[in-house]
């Protein structure tokens, strides 16, 4: 688990609120069928996050489609104000932005993501990478 005190929230919100809604999604993904690993990136995994930085966590799962086609999944985290899906490749991401406002962005990818990245996977991860839960070591000692 990320030390809470490496993270940052939104103007108005607490650290509390972001270890709840990590705590929240690792629980989520541990009894969920194909969720495979949860990771913290960007500037909340670097510890630089900004009071209007998003959470930006990346889902690896088996079952990338279902979570996309459905994203009901994501009220169980907070009450959702909107989503939005974007593109990034091999990762394509639900944008949701909660009434307390709180703004996550769920990257879904097929776990090849961590165990053969491409170029882009690797710019990610340099630039910040947080393990929360990976029982099966798909990042392995290169991404820790």
């Amino acid at each position: 688990m990320v030390p809470v005190s490496t993270l940052a929230v939104r103007s108005g919100h607490n650290e509390h609120m972001l270890q709840k809604l990590i705590e929240q999604v690792v629980a989520w993904a541990v009894g969920t069928t194909g969720v495979k690993a949860v990771v913290l990136v960007g500037s909340h995994a670097r510890g630089e996050a900004r009071p209007d930085s998003d959470v930006d966590l990346v889902l690896l799962t088996t079952r990338p489609q279902e979570l996309l086609d459905d994203p009901d999944w994501a009220q169980r985290f907070g009450n959702v104000e909107s989503t939005a899906r974007e593109d990034w490749g091999r990762v394509q991401s639900l944008r949701v932005i909660y009434e307390s406002g709180l703004e996550v962005e769920f990257g879904i990818a097929l776990p090849d993501w961590a165990t053969a990245p491409d170029a882009g996977t690797i710019e990610v991860v340099e630039q910040g990478l947080r393990v929360l839960w990976d029982p099966q070591g798909l990042f392995g000692k290169r991404f820790r």
